[in-house]
Formats: structure tokens, sequence, C-alpha cells
């Protein structure tokens, strides 16, 4: 497949996409983020393909709840890919903290390159 645009050629990737749901999309645009609305699996896909033929997102974060929707295997091409960075957003209905802290350390690991902690060290909790 080939994923380059006339855009992408003609401009560098510089913005960042979040693909969420409906209920949360205001949220994310109350934060400045360029957002787009999905409903499924299928509009998902189709809004991260259609970003990728687009060439301008160097990020395209994906609520939670529109991730675990979409097959497995199609996640394991994207989390592989990494222009754009195609990666999950914590979903704020998850399981536990833990495992919130765990998913945004990946993210961050993955998007700059080595792992953050949030734990302090050498000061006050």
């Amino acid at each position: 497949m080939n994923t380059t645009s006339p855009l992408r050629q003609d401009k560098p990737m510089t913005d960042a996409l979040v693909i969420a749901t409906p209920a949360t999309a205001t949220g994310f645009r109350l934060g400045g983020a360029r957002t787009i609305t999905a409903d499924d699996a299928a509009q998902t896909i189709a809004a991260v393909t259609q970003e990728i033929a687009d060439g301008r997102a160097a990020v395209i974060a994906i609520h939670g709840a529109l991730w675990s929707l979409v097959a497995p295997s199609v996640r394991a091409t994207w989390t592989k890919q990494t222009s754009p960075l195609i990666l999950t957003l914590p979903d704020e209905d998850g399981d536990v903290s833990a495992a919130k802290d765990a998913a945004l350390r990946d993210l961050l690991a993955r998007a700059i390159g080595y792992q953050i902690t949030f734990t302090p060290s050498g000061g006050p909790e």
C-alpha cells in the first residue's frame, strides 16, 4: 500500500489528530486537538485510512473505546507503523488506574523514544 500523497510531499506531517467517540470528542476539541468522531470500528478504520492518505497527521491518537472495537490484526499493523504514529489513548472507563498509567507510559515511549516514569524519586510523594 502506498501512503504517499501529493500533500505529504508538499508539506511535512506536523499535525496531531484524535479520533474519539461523540461523547468524548468535545473534551478533546476544547483542549485544542483536531478531532474526528467515530461510532464503530468501520468509521474508525475509515478515518485512519483517510488520514494516512491525507498525509497531514504526524500522530493519530485513537480513543481507547474505539481502539478496542477494531480487529486485533488491524491494531497490530497500526502499532508497528511509525509514520504517522498511530496509538491508543487510555479509556477513562477502563479497568484500573495502573493499566492506564502503563498504557500512557507505553504511548509516550513510542512517541518520544524512551520510557518515562511517573513515580517521583528523591522528593515527597
